[in-house]
């Protein structure tokens, strides 16, 4: 599957996390005509809804001006893209995000995130890992500090299934960005013993080796949590970007309840995370059913 960025859905809150959600996108759009979909949500009540002379509900608002404003001068910095705007009324920013992802189906979701958390992005207030599970669309969350850094080394858990689709994005980044690529082995801690982690893990090692010319570096953990072993790994080998699975490797669940691991990134981090949701045939391995995996195994192709 030939994975394009053709569009683009950014949440908009006229912060420094919309810009570099803008940069981000602009970075990856690489193509003239690509689509910028900029997405403002106005809570009921908000004093900026209003109707304009002609009757037309919400163009003539406070929101929908500086909208159209911030689309302009976007337009003037990267004249190569199309940019639309959405005011959208919504009780819930996230639901809202999440029914304009399926209806717009843009190739990325980009969400711009600094801490602390700042208007939209309260304690559990935007999940991008829910958006990517619920809305089947990728998401991006960038902080500022990897506005200026380039992306030079992508970091992919492998569990216990063969994750096809984050592979897919992985050798298309990877040869976008020219960035190495290193897998991370996690042991599942509710098993002492995995079966079916190290035939996945030559699997995906192979499937890369055969779209990339870089060498595939590789790590392995264990006994912790997916996301908190994801992202002591980055930080260990300074990789810019994770690749992971929303909700089971991209959160951290402690003393505080559930967090998405870019809430655990400083603010100047340069770590990117982008949530992808497996393809619907892609799933744990069970114990009794090997005939799938040696199916997939075969032989190095390099």
């Amino acid at each position: 599957m030939a994975i394009a960025f053709n569009s683009f859905l950014i949440p908009v809150d006229f912060s420094q996390n919309t810009d570099i959600a803008v940069k981000k996108a602009a970075e990856l759009a690489g193509r003239e005509g690509a689509e910028l979909h900029l997405l403002h949500v106005v809570r009921p009540g908000a004093r900026n809804i209003g109707s304009d002379p002609n009757g037309n509900k919400g163009r003539g608002s406070e929101v929908c001006v500086a909208l159209d404003r911030l689309g302009t001068l976007i337009a003037d910095q990267y004249p190569g893209l199309r940019i639309k705007t959405h005011a959208l009324p919504g009780r819930s920013v996230q639901r809202t995000i999440i029914e304009c992802a399926g209806l717009l189906r843009p190739d990325l979701v980009v969400i711009g995130k600094s801490k602390p958390p700042k208007r939209w992005f309260q304690w559990r207030g935007v999940s991008p890992d829910v958006i990517a599970r619920k809305s089947n669309c990728p998401v991006l969350t960038v902080k500022p500090g990897s506005a200026e850094s380039k992306t030079r080394v992508i970091l992919i858990p492998i569990r216990n299934f063969l994750p096809e689709r984050k592979l897919e994005w992985a050798v298309m980044l990877a040869k976008r960005y020219r960035a190495q690529v290193h897998l991370l082995a996690i042991q599942d801690r509710q098993e002492h013993k995995d079966w079916a982690l190290p035939q996945v893990f030559l699997k995906a090692y192979h499937q890369l080796r055969e779209h990339l010319h870089h060498p595939i570096e590789y790590s392995a953990t264990g006994k912790q949590s997916a996301g908190k072993a994801a992202l002591n790994c980055a930080e260990l080998i300074m990789a810019d970007m994770i690749v992971v699975n929303p909700e089971t490797e991209s959160g951290v669940s402690g003393l505080v309840g559930y967090r998405h691991i870019s809430d655990l990134l400083k603010k100047d981090s340069k770590i990117q995370v982008l949530d992808i949701e497996p393809y619907r045939h892609e799933g744990a391995i069970k114990k009794n059913s090997p005939a799938p995996i040696s199916a997939n195994v075969g032989p190095s192709a390099g």
